[in-house]
Order: structure tokens, then sequence, then C-alpha cells
């Protein structure tokens, strides 16, 4: 490994802000490997390369922004050794460490602390090396050269006095070692450098009764109800800004029942938690103003289940807008407050603009399917009876629910993101998610499906679009009735017809499409329009049978009379009348002796019923229309219309 000893030291006025300025205060190239007397990071181990540390200084009276400032080691031809990450910014006569590595466990005065994460950390020199600081341009701001001190002093170098003294061996100024984070006494460099740190419980699935919330910490020792937790919204959420100037916290939430504090219990397992010696608590570490993920109760994620993402749409309906935008949800168990869930639409690859649709405060049982419309009569119009199957429809009166094909949406949780479709950070044109002119359908298998692109384009609804929408598709048959039209169950006039009428149920069927057969073809032919003619006398059984692969079907018995079965019975019941149309009488001719006959309207009433006596009917007294008349030869009928002027 490495080491670093850092002797010259140039001061930087930075451009744009002259009262920002960056020096080194102390750096610490050579730990002790004497036990733990080397331990600079504070973490419980001595590590040569891990507790390296350099101290910078904001020498002025203005916040100074660090994000990607690199450190060089420029022996050679220059390697870049670490990268401050971004939204690092510190503050006037603030101060920034930055550790090896390891994981720095104290308080450093309230400065901001780093940890190299790579293999060989820092990998500081002690001798023939110099080393660079460079900004986010890549300029060089700083430069060190580090010959003419001690190789091995086993402690850090450090400014008497702090910010513009000369270097001097840590030690001979202070028992300690070393003071990172801090002056040579141990007193912060400000007093102003505590971080406003907000933390967040969500209780909105904790089973049990409580009355109060509180964080308890080493920052409080434990304290039971030193800083009281509030949820003024009523959303279940619960949450504190505490101002800490430490690096790493420990910490619990607590509830109080009565006179009884119900503390978090958690094994040593979890990922956010660490042992003190006493308990497992929960553990981070803190560079800035913070505001901590919304965690919940004995747990290191945030509540799973409820309320998720199911459907974004981007329909092109007839009525064109926002007509067709929407967003589906749904909830795999019972939500009390449905209010602590938001949405948010990232427009064109923007990133996240936060939450903007915050949802009602209601109840929703468990499995509700829920949509979120700009224009509900529209949107009702286009999903035609699929309407029907959300439980849930709610209007987006403030414009949020905008999104276009390409825009990513968001849902939220107690103010955090809970889960995205698409990317926030995007444009969705050509990517794989884009939906423009179509839908996005999460299936129950929680992979997202596609309609294709403007697969809506031209239709009136789902149903004529190329691309149903898949939870209309999704609902099947679950019964069929058939009847004649009319409620009529006979055909009685020779090669007659009837018109079969089929009720499908559920209303919302997503394919109500049916194909129609007879049981014998002999007795009479249906075709796909459900007219079903008469070939001869007897009972045929009708049926219409659904093609959305549910299996269902239909039938109805139809009687038939009246055939003609041979040439000799067709010639038996031919009956010609004359004129047509007529003024008053009606003329017929027929072979055979005609027994009967009546008179119907267009619609079906029964005007006339006679004997027939003669080959002429007076018809004098019938109104101007149109109308059948039905002759009666033996046992066979046959029908013919005619107009009356």
């Amino acid at each position: 490994m490495k080491k670093l000893v850092i002797l010259f030291l140039l001061s930087f006025i930075f451009g744009g802000n002259l009262r920002a300025q960056l020096i080194i205060n102390e750096v610490l190239y050579d730990p002790s490997n004497i036990g733990l007397a080397g331990d600079a990071n504070g973490n419980g181990v001595y590590g040569q390369t891990e507790d390296e540390f350099i101290e910078l200084l904001n020498y002025g009276t203005s916040s100074l922004n660090v994000s990607g400032f690199q450190i060089w080691d420029d022996t050679l031809i220059g390697t870049m050794v670490y990268k401050i990450p971004m939204g690092i910014i510190i503050p006037a006569n603030g101060a920034l460490v930055i550790f090896g590595g390891g994981t720095p466990v104290g308080g450093f005065g309230g400065a901001i602390v780093l940890a190299d994460t790579g293999v060989s950390g820092l990998s500081f020199g002690n001798t023939l090396e110099k080393i660079a600081i460079r900004d986010s341009l890549g300029k060089t701001i700083l430069f060190f050269d580090s010959d003419a001190l001690s190789n091995n002093p086993d402690e850090s170098y450090t400014r008497s006095p702090d910010f513009t003294g000369a270097f001097v061996q840590h030690a001979s100024l202070n028992p300690r070692k070393f003071s990172p984070g801090t002056k040579l006494d141990g007193s912060p460099f400000s007093i102003g450098l505590a971080k406003q740190v907000t933390f967040k419980v969500d209780l909105n699935k904790y089973p049990g009764n409580f009355d109060s919330v509180f964080v308890s910490g080493i920052f409080n020792q434990y304290c039971n109800n030193c800083n009281p937790m509030y949820d003024n919204n009523r959303d279940g959420l619960w949450e504190i800004t505490i101002p800490l100037s430490v690096d790493s916290i420990e910490y619990l939430f607590k509830l109080k029942s009565g006179s009884n504090y119900i503390q978090e219990n958690f094994v040593l397992a979890n990922a956010c938690t660490k042992s003190n010696g006493t308990i497992n608590t929960r553990y981070g570490i803190i560079k800035k103003d913070s505001t901590l993920n919304t965690v919940c109760f004995e747990s290191c994620t945030s509540c799973s289940g409820n309320l998720s993402l199911k459907g974004v749409t981007d329909f092109k309906t007839p009525l064109l807008g926002n007509s067709g935008k929407s967003i589906h949800l749904v909830n795999d168990s019972i939500i009390p407050n449905l209010s602590i869930y938001g949405l948010g639409v990232a427009n064109n690859g923007g990133g996240s603009d936060g939450q903007e649709y915050r949802f009602p405060r209601i109840s929703v049982p468990a499995g509700n399917h829920i949509l979120v419309v700009r224009d509900s009569a529209g949107m009702a119009a286009y999903l035609s009876s699929c309407w029907t199957s959300f439980n849930l429809v709610l209007i987006d009166s403030i414009g949020i629910i905008n999104q276009n094909g390409n825009d990513a949406v968001e849902l939220f949780k107690v103010g955090d993101i809970v889960e995205t479709f698409g990317d926030a950070n995007q444009d969705g044109l050509g990517k794989p998610w884009e939906y423009t002119g179509s839908w996005a359908y999460k299936n129950n298998s929680g992979v997202w499906t596609y309609g294709g692109i403007n697969c809506t384009d031209s239709s009136t609804t789902t149903y004529n679009s190329k691309c149903i929408y898949p939870i209309c598709a999704a609902i099947k048959i679950s019964s069929i009735i058939v009847e004649g039209e009319g409620n009529v169950s006979t055909i009685t006039q020779n090669a007659g017809t009837l018109k079969m009428i089929e009720t499908v149920l559920p209303a919302n069927a997503g394919n109500k499409s049916i194909s129609w057969s007879v049981d014998n073809t002999s007795l009479a032919t249906i075709n796909t329009f459900g007219i079903l003619t008469a070939k001869a006398n007897g009972e045929v059984n009708v049926k219409a049978t659904a093609l959305d692969g549910s299996g269902i079907f239909g039938t109805k018995k139809i009687t038939i009379t009246g055939q003609a079965n041979s040439i000799a019975e067709l010639n038996k019941v031919s009956v010609k009348i004359y004129p047509n149309p007529i003024e008053n009488i009606l003329y017929i001719e027929s072979v055979e002796t005609i027994n009967e006959f009546k008179i119907y309207s267009i619609d079906g009433k029964l005007i006339l019923n006679e004997k027939v006596s003669k080959n002429q009917i007076n018809l004098s007294e019938l109104s101007t229309g149109a109308y059948f008349i039905e002759f009666k030869i033996d046992e066979y009928l046959s029908s013919y219309k005619f107009i009356k002027n």
C-alpha cells in the first residue's frame, strides 16, 4: 500500500464565488498500527488504508459545492484515486473528511464524512509523491509535495492554528494522534454545522393500538419520550426533523400505549441494523441534511402490499384531447386511508416532479380496481361495457393525468416513490415501454405488457380497436339466453324465417361474440346473423355458443310447421294475389281450395281473420300502408306482403 505526506498547500479562490475557499487542514497518511491507536474512522477496527484521511475546510463565508472534485496521484502519469459524489456542499467554515474506507463511526464535529469504497481506498504514499486536487472540470486547484515531512509519523499532520497555521505532527499539541472533522482541541469548526435529519415511520399496517410515537437513539440517550413524532395530516405517516451534529446514527422507533412503551425489536440479520452491545438498533450514515427513507415499523423497508400500478392508458378516442388518458391501480388488501398514496407524471424524461396528485381520504376494500381519469364521460364511452369493471373511478380535476405515451408514471406512498412505470429520466419515444395511442398493462405475473403503438387509432371503443384493454378482454361470458324475436318460438310459414336473439351476460363481458348452430340441419338452417330458415316440419334446437373460450352456450327449441316438403306440396300451397299495390279489391288465384285468410299489420297485429268464399277480397276499409296476408290450405300456411294505397 502507499502512504501520503502533504507538505505544500495552495489556497484557491473559486471563480464565481470569491468568498468560498478550500484548504487542507489535516491529513493522516500513516496511521499507527499499535492496537487501535490508528483507528481514525472509529469503526473499532484498525486498517492502514481505511483509516487514512484528508480533512478539507471551506475557509469562507458562503457554502461551497465540491461535487465531482477529484483527488489525483500525480507521482508518474497521474491517477484519480477518489471523486467526491454529487450533492456534497461544504458550509461556510465547515469541514469535509474523506477516509480511505470502512464505515466511519462518530460525531466528527458535525463535519461531512465520506469514505472511499474502492478496493485500495485512497492508497496514499509517503515518499516521492505529489498529490493534486482538481475541480469538477479537471482543473488542478491544489497541489502537494510529500517529501519534506516524516515518512512514518504514526499520526496525522495538522495545521496549527487551524485554518492558517503551518503543518505540525498532531501529538505534539494534543495527546490524540488525529482529530478528523474537529479543531485540535476537539471542538467543531462551526457550531452551525448540525444537519437537519427527518425521520419517518409508516404505521398504517401496525396491528396494535398506540397513543403516540417517538424516535429514540444515541443522540437522546435512548430517552422514551424526548422526541415525539407527528402525523398532522393523519395519513398514517409519523415524522420529525431533528438537528444532529453526528455522522452516524443509532436509533429506534417507540410507540406509547397508555403507560407502556413498545420498542422496535430487531434481529441483527436486518440490513439496516447493528448491535451496540446491548440491543440491535437501526443504523445509518448522515452526510448532509437528510430525509431518511420511510420505513415500516420493525422493517428496513417501506410497508409492502396495498396499492400498486396496474395500467397506464393513452387511448386515441373519438373525443381526442385528454379523454383517453388514465392510470389504473389495484389494491391487494384493505386500505383504511387511500390518501397516503399519490401519483406523479414524469413528462418527457425530465425526471421526477414528485407527488402531484393525492388520492382522497377514503377507505377502499381489498381487490378494488381504481381508475384515475381526466374525462370520465369520454373514458366511459370508450371503455363501453368494460367501464363497470372498475370499482372506483376518480376524476383528476387539476390536470395531472396528462401523460403522453412517452411519459413515466410514479406511485407514491406517504411521500416516497414505491413504484415506477417506465423511466422518469428518459423520454419513452422509441423505448420498449412506449404506449403512444395505446396502453401498458401489468399482468397477474407482474410483467408489463403493451397494446402496440397507435393501436387505438380510428377506434370508437376499446372493443373495436386493434388492442382491447386487457381487463376488458379478460371478462368471460357467464350465460347466454336465446329467444326468437318477439318471444316467438314457432315458424308456421312455408320456408319461413325467424330472427334469433341472444342475450349475453355479464353486460361487461370482454368478448360477446357467439356462433349460431342447429341440431338438425334437415329441419332448418341458421346463418351467422341468427336468421333461422325452416326446411321441414318438426322441432329444432337453436344453439348460441360463446367465442371467448369460456365454453358457455344457450339453446332454444323452435317448432316448425306448415312446410311443403315436395314439389306437389309446393304447388299445392302456391297462391297468386293481384294487383299489388291495390286500391280496394284483392284478387286471389290458387289451384287448391283456400280455407281461410288472415291479414296482419306490418308490426304483426292481426287485422282480419275470415273464411274464403270467393276469389276476391274487399279491403276498402284498410288504411293506407303495408300488410301481410296469410292463407291456410289444409294444414299448410303461406304468406305474402302487399301494399294498400
